[in-house]
């Protein structure tokens, strides 16, 4: 296997076929983790069912979604920032991509992406709240913890649809991303 390394940063439109389908094979799986294990609750919640819900149990729901979204294997449970970071390792740089075999370092920067960046971060502040069991603060937060949650799936969703966008104007193979589906 030879490494193929890519230091210079370049957007999602310049990327070749195969790398996009890549890119969104993984960016699927990672999607798809955050918002069904990582905003399932709070999602789902109207914003008057969201108002009247004790604040008890609006803790219990953000505790279980974004410090507790996926078992991995081994049994082990990773918060929602975790998910984020191993996809942001395969488009910044730090770990490879495997295309066709081979090992492709991608150096990704792209606006929607740097939202993304941007809104984990934010969520990353708030999980110490979550972690110490720090109610009365969490009562002080809760509409920011939650817009911040629903900021996260619109930015998901607006990279999904251009990810799409680029997909249809290469011609990427809808074989090679709907095996990621399967």
């Amino acid at each position: 296997m030879t490494v193929e390394e890519t230091t210079e940063a370049v957007s999602l439109a310049d990327l070749d076929r195969d790398e996009l389908a890549e890119v969104i094979r993984h960016f699927r799986a990672v999607r798809n983790d955050l918002l069904h294990f990582g905003a399932w609750n709070n999602r789902n919640l109207t914003e008057d069912e969201f108002k009247q819900v004790s604040d008890e149990r609006l803790f219990g729901y953000f505790k279980q979604d974004l410090l507790e979204t996926r078992i991995v294997d081994r049994g082990r449970r990773v918060n929602v920032v975790e998910v984020w970071r191993w996809f942001d390792d395969l488009i910044s740089g730090v770990e490879p991509l495997f295309i066709d075999g081979e090992e492709v370092m991608l150096n990704i920067r792209d606006k929607d992406i740097e939202k993304l960046r941007t809104r984990m971060r934010e969520l990353h502040g708030f999980l110490p709240t979550l972690r110490n069991d720090d109610f009365s603060s969490f009562r002080r937060i809760k509409y920011k913890l939650r817009r911040t949650v629903m900021r996260m799936t619109y930015d998901l969703h607006n990279l999904n649809k251009r990810l799409e966008k680029y997909r249809k104007n290469r011609g990427a193979r809808r074989d090679s991303i709907t095996d990621a589906e399967n």
